[in-house]
């Protein structure tokens, strides 16, 4: 999983739903990550980083942070590999342009992994409401989920909606969505990866 805090927030919520997933400290900033969660039974492996700058976060190593290209760019990919991205929040303070740019890198090292590894299951998660603050909104929020939806249009690539699924939601709005939202955003994605 490559992205921000919604995004961090699956992991969590996959981290007590499975109960023998056991956290391996890394001694890293729990906000930028990476988190690593391990099932030796099954063979799981379960990791979450923060995608690279820009990122509001607490002080975090720079070693610790990567573009999620570079990072796609070393998986080896394969039946059993599944990939989680979604980059948007952090976006909305800066020119379209930068987002744009790092989109098509991004574009760029899914269309290599999928070429090297066809059998690996690529998931988007898209921006989702209730991002009410100084730095962004729900307007700015649905512009660059579009142009991520387009980025990746036509591609052997999931694109998750959990816009709507925020949006219609009787919590509270919030960026960071209640526990209900998270379990029906998980059990999508689960029931892609999972379809039996």
């Amino acid at each position: 999983m490559f992205g921000d805090s919604t995004l961090r927030q699956w992991f969590e919520y996959l981290e007590k739903f499975i109960p023998s997933l056991k956290r391996i400290d890394l001694h890293v900033n729990y906000q930028s990550g990476p988190l690593i969660a391990v099932e030796t039974n099954a063979g799981l492996v379960m990791r979450w980083k923060a995608h690279g700058l820009p990122l509001r976060t607490t002080k975090t190593m720079m070693s610790d942070l990567h573009y999620e290209a570079a990072d796609l760019a070393g998986i080896g990919g394969g039946p059993h590999t599944v990939i989680v991205l979604t980059l948007w929040a952090h976006f909305t303070t800066y020119p379209v342009r930068v987002y744009l740019e790092r989109l098509e890198k991004v574009q760029q090292a899914v269309s290599s992994l999928l070429f090297r590894s066809p059998e690996t299951t690529v998931i988007i998660k898209s921006a989702n409401t209730g991002y009410k603050s100084i730095y962004g909104s729900d307007w700015l929020s649905l512009q660059l989920d579009i142009l991520l939806r387009a980025a990746f249009k036509g591609m052997r690539v999931i694109i998750l909606d959990v816009w709507d699924m925020t949006s219609c939601h009787y919590l509270p709005d919030d960026i960071h969505p209640g526990p209900p939202v998270i379990k029906n955003a998980v059990d999508l994605m689960l029931s892609h990866i999972c379809p039996h």
